[in-house]
């Protein structure tokens, strides 16, 4: 089971990314992070981020899973 977004943001700087990870981290949350590239003014891409705030990590919710599969 898949841990519930609670907010998705859209970034435009890996500082807004570092600072957002550090309160998901302080409040004990979750995150799913995704890189993108968009066309910006004057045809140049520039990177952006996709970040979304989850209930709780995806990766602890996968471990939990395949430690209850190995139990049965």
């Amino acid at each position: 089971m898949q841990p519930d977004v609670i907010a998705t943001h859209y970034l435009t700087s890996v500082e807004d990314v570092t600072e957002h990870l550090r309160a998901a981290n302080q409040l004990g949350l979750g995150v799913r992070v995704r890189s993108y590239l968009e066309a910006d003014e004057g045809d140049e891409l520039a990177e952006r981020w996709e970040f979304e705030l989850l209930t709780s990590s995806p990766v602890h919710e996968e471990e939990a899973e395949a430690d209850e599969a190995a139990a049965e």
